[in-house]
């Protein structure tokens, strides 16, 4: 077993012993059958909590975009894709459709070099 392995697991067992009371958190945190939380249980719900938000914040953003780009539509019957854009997500997206083409045989070396 290497060391980073029995660092994780030590680091578990201390979250695992460590326990806060009830009256120590926020209502949302409290667990009415035991009086208090495990720190490794508060670090869960924190990360849920965490992913469950920033999905949330997504969403809004995606339908915040539709509605721009519906209005768009019927007023001009054109789309300006001009909406909230995740930069590295469409850097991601566009190498990735570059690398497919390359490796299917679409377009060659020589189509990515700067003339």
């Amino acid at each position: 077993m290497n060391v980073e392995k029995r660092l994780r697991d030590l680091e578990k067992a201390v979250e695992e012993m460590i326990i806060i009371p009830n009256e120590w958190l926020p209502e949302e945190f409290h667990d009415k059958v035991r009086g208090g939380r495990t720190a490794a249980r508060l670090s869960e719900i924190w990360e849920g909590k965490e992913r469950e938000s920033k999905t949330k914040k997504l969403k809004a953003l995606k339908a915040e975009n539709v509605a721009r780009y519906r209005k768009q539509l019927d007023e001009t019957g054109e789309i300006e894709y001009n909406g909230h854009v995740d930069e590295i997500q469409l850097h991601k997206n566009q190498m990735a459709l570059v690398g497919g083409m390359f490796n299917s045989g679409m377009i060659t070396k020589e189509d990515l070099e700067d003339e």
